[in-house]
């Protein structure tokens, strides 16, 4: 018998006996916790996943620890200390070392956060309130320094007007919003413009009556630098077109999109001359089953195969020519073939992004074969 297996009886004994001093209510639970099912004490023993709740007055508080059993061995825990004024603390173990620990207020705005690696502190998040509303959020790295504050900027109203996020560089984005009297939104009020800065680039937004948004214009400190219009079809919250001009190249690109939302056709043109075309072909749930892109450089397609909502292959062709097979083995896993002239010439397989073997085939046969260390 394994050590584990000795001390699994031994573990969930000493629960059972706890029951002397503090009442202990068990659950049929699963690997993440959930209480199922109550269950009697004598039938901890029944079930692979059991949870051990216990609840002990602390002066005017209290203290509450959940222990998830597997196999009578302690996987997890949970232990929540509230004290009189309402503030609670909660640690979060896995297999004896601490994985979180957490500050809440009395009125349960969460205050501190901490994340911890094999039982040693990784990261600390303080949560800041101003009247009642969060103000500021500061992210401290594992050696105690500041990584990131975000602060956020209120109306007298109460409105979200302003996000400013500061890295550890000094670097600064920021995020502003306009109310207008649009009247989808309770009072009508509703945001009507929304400006995004990053360094030197700002991104605004405007939206329409209904909330969508109606244009999109990026400038940098030389002027515009592209400006974007969408148009829609009734209430319906996806736009059915869309133009994007961008002045500098003298090029805009038109989109045609579908009710799912998804781009159908796309042309864009230089000095108003037709550069590119590009039409999608997709099934009814909105999957692209085949691309088709012809520009000066000629046209170029690519096929995708799908099977229960996954992407099986795709099959890429230029100028009517196959010159490439993806083939998806797995979510981490695939396969791809390369075509000269329309013959497979090599075959490569990766796991995630790492190249694992090569094949190089001549007519139709594999001549050279080549392994890659992981």
């Amino acid at each position: 018998m394994s050590r584990a297996a000795r001390i699994a009886p031994l573990a969930l004994a000493a629960l059972l006996a706890a029951r002397a001093s503090a009442e202990i209510r068990w659950f049929r639970s699963d690997e993440i916790g959930l209480a199922i099912e109550p269950i009697a004490a004598f039938r901890a023993d029944e079930f692979p996943w059991v949870l051990a709740v216990e609840r002990t007055a602390r002066g005017n508080g209290w203290v509450e620890t959940r222990r998830l059993l597997n196999g009578g061995i302690e996987q997890r825990r949970w232990t929540l200390v509230r004290s009189a004024d309402g503030r609670e603390e909660q640690r979060d173990e896995r297999r004896g070392a601490m994985t979180a620990r957490r500050l809440s207020g009395a009125d349960g705005e969460l205050l501190q956060e901490e994340r911890f690696s094999a039982g040693v502190a990784s990261s600390r998040t303080v949560y800041e309130y101003t009247s009642g509303r969060l103000a500021r959020v500061r992210a401290f790295a594992a050696d105690g320094s500041l990584a990131s504050t975000v602060e956020y900027l209120t109306a007298p109203s109460g409105r979200l007007r302003e996000v400013r996020w500061t890295g550890a560089d000094g670097g600064l984005r920021a995020a502003s919003q306009a109310a207008g009297g649009t009247g989808i939104v309770a009072g009508g009020v509703a945001v009507s413009e929304e400006r995004t800065r990053e360094g030197d680039a700002v991104l605004t937004s405007r939206y329409d009556e209904h909330g969508r948004v109606a244009a999109r214009e990026r400038r940098d400190p030389a002027g515009l630098v592209s400006s974007e219009r969408l148009s829609y079809a009734g209430d319906a919250r996806s736009p059915a077109s869309s133009t994007i001009e961008w002045p500098g190249e003298r090029k805009v690109g038109e989109t045609a999109y579908d009710a799912t939302g998804g781009e159908i056709a796309e042309t864009t043109t230089v000095a108003g001359v037709v550069t590119e075309r590009v039409a999608w072909i997709r099934d009814e749930a909105g999957r692209a089953l085949s691309t088709r892109r012809e520009g000066t450089a000629g046209a170029t397609e690519v096929r995708f195969s799908w099977a229960d909502g996954t992407l099986q292959r795709e099959e890429n062709f230029a100028r009517g020519e196959r010159v490439k097979n993806v083939i998806y083995e797995t979510a981490d896993e695939r396969v791809e073939e390369l075509f000269d002239d329309g013959e497979l010439f090599l075959r490569v397989r990766y796991r995630g992004e790492a190249r694992i073997r090569e094949e190089l085939v001549v007519d139709g046969r594999v001549v050279r074969e080549r392994t890659f260390e992981p």
